[in-house]
């Protein structure tokens, strides 16, 4: 079976320290992209982002290296077509500003919510990067996506 992946990449005006800790700290992760984020960001734990109060993801923690690397799992749970699949995120430092390389892979080429989800992602970095610049994201639900 044929697998998708969702590629993008933003570039932040921030520490490759601050950047790690938005996408660790779960207080912060609620703050550019789930506000209703619980669990821990320790390695082989899990996080728990609330969509609603009848839907959440689970992603285990997979992979971290501080101020380098966060990668989850996704659990199988109320996002189906998320089961299995797997995000990364790759901080680069270039030149005084940080590079997210942002990958979400292990879709089936059947998921037919594939475009929204990718879609969402992209929002969803430059809600990051608003969070670190300006010090406010657009968490879900914002003006692009979920209203």
């Amino acid at each position: 079976m044929a697998m998708r992946e969702i590629w993008h990449e933003v570039m932040i005006e921030a520490a490759p320290s601050a950047i790690y800790e938005a996408l660790t700290d779960v207080r912060k992760l609620g703050q550019w992209w789930i506000p209703d984020t619980r669990g821990r960001s320790g390695q082989g734990e899990m996080l728990e982002f609330w969509f609603s109060e009848d839907a959440c993801q689970l992603m285990q923690v997979s992979a971290l290296e501080p101020d380098r690397l966060v990668r989850w799992r996704a659990t199988d749970s109320d996002l189906s077509d998320w089961a299995g699949t797997e995000v990364e995120f790759r901080i680069l430092p270039n030149f005084g500003r940080t590079r997210v390389h942002f990958r979400h892979s292990g879709y089936s080429d059947s998921t037919e919510g594939f475009p929204y989800y990718s879609m969402s992602w992209a929002v969803f970095l430059v809600s990051l990067k608003e969070l670190l610049e300006k010090g406010k994201g657009r968490p879900f639900p914002n003006d692009w996506i979920g209203q």
